[in-house]
Parts: structure tokens; C-alpha cells; sequence
């Protein structure tokens, strides 16, 4: 039997969501968003879904087994409660809520129904990412884990709109943490600079590992992108496309003279093989979202754990708590 999905929230992610279900044999029953007329839209290219203005009743009138959070952050933690509560199985957006204690709460509800919770932390399912995990041993031990985030999604807002924007995309780069340096996130001497509105900058130091967070809404061009620097190799992982190159460390001047032409067609080749992948599957926008939202839903049906797990979930949200509480009191620059 497929499993009936309803989608909260019917703008871009709600599409992409509901064409991924689709994609991996779901069936998307209903579309709710307070915007009577986008949610009409998106369920009419989906044969069994109805739309409806009001979750509540979605959920009371229907046969739901999962809920899809699409919606404005600050409507995560009411949506998900009222999904729960009803026994039914939640996958969320991130940020999951806007504090950890809230996010708490939604597991400790999750548990006593008896259902399944996750986060959208699309990154670590990534065909570039696993395979990146899958090939960390050869760049040795882990120097230098790098991250940097440029966007344009921004564009015209205030600098207060901006670093809310960037304290919704920390989950990204926290989440790959997790999969990398397992750990890590309980550390708290972070070191955050925020010169002006929606430009942060996060460094850490644990163990002997460098940690550096880079997000800019104002920098160009656009970039999501995660360097990982070990003693044998370092891993260039393209997240906008879902791809990486593996640099070996052999040092010599022959090495030193190519290596600018080496490095571009190992980009080239990679880049070819994933677009050719990407579009044999029709995975053209959000990489790792498909799989993610896949091996959910084959947690469900088989009862077994969720693809993130929830101290996982938890580290990321606390984690996420304290930088952006360091980013307030970050002294920006005159005019942010």
C-alpha cells in the first residue's frame, strides 16, 4: 500500500516535495496552505490530492500516514504537534523549530504516539557527500572542515531579514559536522563574527580540527560548497549539484607545475558524470532530497529508526541555539 502524504505549505519546497514523493512511488492525498489558491494549484498536478486552507481539518477528514512541513519556520513546531498528536508520521523543513527546546518537546511527542520525526537535512544523502564519507579515509585525518555558503536568496531584504535567513541555513552546514567529525557539535568555543546584516562567520577549534562556517548573503557568486583538509588528500564537494573530487596529497614540483589543469578536469569529469546522473534520475533541483524523503518513508513501513536520528537532531538544533545567540551579540558595523 503507498503511503498517503499531505504537504503543509504549497511554494517551492511543498512542490519539490510533493513531486519527490511521486517520484519514489507516494501518494500525495493533500495540499493545505492559508493561500487557497496555491494550494488548489499544486494539488491539481497530483491526481488523489484535495487542497484545503485548514490542516486541521486535512487531518481529521483524511486518510494521512505522513505530514510534510513546508511552511514558514514559525509555524513548524504548531503544524508538527498537531500532526503528532493524531499518530501521524512528520518530516520537516529546517530549521525543525526555532529552538531546541522546542524541537525536544516535538521528539518527546513523536515517542509517545509511536511515530517517526525528521528533519530535512538533505545534504548528508547527497550522492556527492556519500561518496565523499564513503572515501574519507583516503585524505587521512580530518585537518580542516570548511564550509561556505553564498546566496543570492536574499536579494533587496533587510539586514535583519538576512540573518534570519542565514540562521535558517545553519542546519546545512552543522548537519554535515555531524556526518564528518561525529561529536564535534557539543563543543562551545565557538568564535562568531558578524561584521554586518547576513554576513556570519563561525570558527571552531576541537581536538585538532579546525572548524570554519563562512554563510554570505551579500558575496558573489552564489556558492555551497564544503572543503574537508586531511594530511593525505582533501575533498571538494560541490553541494548546489551534489558532487565531489578527491585531491590526492602526493607532493612534488611535476604535482605543484599540473596541478591547476589536474584540478579543472577532475571538476569537469565529475560535473559531467553527476549532471548525466541527475538527469537520467530527473533530479533537477534539490540533491539528496529524494533519497532522504525515500528512506523515511522506508523506515516507516518496515517500523524501523529514522534516517536521522533524534540526539542527531538535537545536537544540530542546540548547536544552532548557540550560534545564533553568539551572532546577536556579534557587534555588526555602522549601517548593517
Amino acid at each position: 500500500m503507498k503511503i498517503r502524504a499531505a504537504i503543509a505549505g504549497a511554494g517551492l519546497m511543498g512542490f519539490w516535495h510533493a513531486r519527490n514523493i511521486a517520484r519514489i512511488g507516494g501518494e500525495v492525498v493533500a495540499i493545505c496552505d492559508i493561500d487557497d489558491g496555491a494550494a488548489r494549484r499544486l494539488a491539481s498536478r497530483f491526481k488523489s490530492a484535495r487542497s484545503s486552507n485548514r490542516l486541521e481539518e486535512t487531518l481529521e477528514r483524511g486518510r494521512v500516514d505522513i505530514l510534510h512541513i513546508c511552511t514558514s519556520l514559525s509555524s513548524h513546531f504548531e503544524l508538527a504537534s498537531a500532526a503528532l498528536s493524531r499518530g501521524i508520521h512528520v518530516l520537516i523543513e529546517k530549521p525543525m523549530t526555532p529552538n531546541c527546546a522546542e524541537t525536544e518537546r516535538l521528539y518527546k511527542l513523536a515517542a509517545a504516539h509511536k511515530v517517526l520525526l525528521c528533519p530535512v537535512h538533505q545534504f548528508p544523502f547527497q550522492r556527492g557527500v556519500r561518496s565523499a564519507f564513503e572515501q574519507f579515509a583516503r585524505i587521512g585525518q580530518l585537518r580542516h572542515f570548511e564550509a561556505t555558503f553564498c546566496s543570492a536568496g536574499g536579494a533587496g531584504r533587510s539586514g535583519e531579514d538576512l540573518d534570519e535567513i542565514v540562521a535558517e541555513l545553519l542546519p546545512h552546514p552543522l548537519s554535515l559536522m555531524e556526518l564528518f567529525a561525529p561529536g564535534s557539535l557539543r563543543e562551545k568555543s565557538w568564535i562568531v563574527t558578524r561584521p554586518v546584516g547576513g554576513e556570519f562567520r563561525a570558527t571552531l577549534t576541537a581536538g585538532d580540527i579546525c572548524f570554519s562556517i563562512l554563510i554570505s548573503m551579500n558575496s558573489r557568486p552564489t556558492v555551497s560548497a564544503l572543503r574537508l583538509l586531511g594530511i593525505t588528500g582533501t575533498i571538494h564537494i560541490d553541494l548546489f549539484h551534489g558532487f565531489c573530487v578527491i585531491e590526492p596529497g602526493t607532493v612534488s614540483r611535476w604535482r605543484k607545475t599540473i596541478h591547476p589543469f589536474d584540478f579543472s578536469l577532475r571538476m569537469l569529469v565529475a560535473a559531467g558524470i553527476n549532471m548525466i546522473g541527475r538527469a537520467t534520475t530527473s533530479e533537477l533541483a534539490y540533491p539528496g532530497l529524494r533519497t532522504l524523503i525515500q528512506q523515511f518513508y522506508k523506515a516507516i513501513e518496515s517500523g524501523s529508526k529514522s534516517p536521522i536520528e533524534r540526539d542527531g537532531a538535537i545536537e544540530i538544533a542546540a548547536a544552532r541555539d548557540l550560534l545564533t545567540e553568539k551572532s546577536r551579540v556579534a557587534s555588526p558595523s555602522i549601517g548593517s
